[in-house]
């Protein structure tokens, strides 16, 4: 991406990407929508380092593991 000392065409640029990302989101969240969530889930940790579980399919949140999905997830030996 080519450099600019010129704010206005920053702010331009950066509000255009804001635009695309609000659209892509609400793709994102109709086909979150439509996704049944009856296949596998896997857990991992979200953006404030909490442990979460997803959908497989359209990679929805589904909540907190159950503490058995917690354990395998972290590797324990049960």
């Amino acid at each position: 991406m080519e450099q600019t000392d010129d704010p206005n065409i920053l702010r331009k640029q950066v509000d255009k990407i804001d635009k695309e990302l609000d659209q892509l989101e609400k793709v994102k969240e109709e086909i979150q929508n439509e996704c049944k969530h009856k296949g596998e889930t896997f857990v991992q940790f979200d953006k404030s380092n909490s442990m979460k579980k997803y959908c497989s399919e359209c990679k929805r949140e589904l909540g907190y593991p159950t503490k058995e999905e917690s354990d395998k997830f972290l590797g324990k030996k049960q």
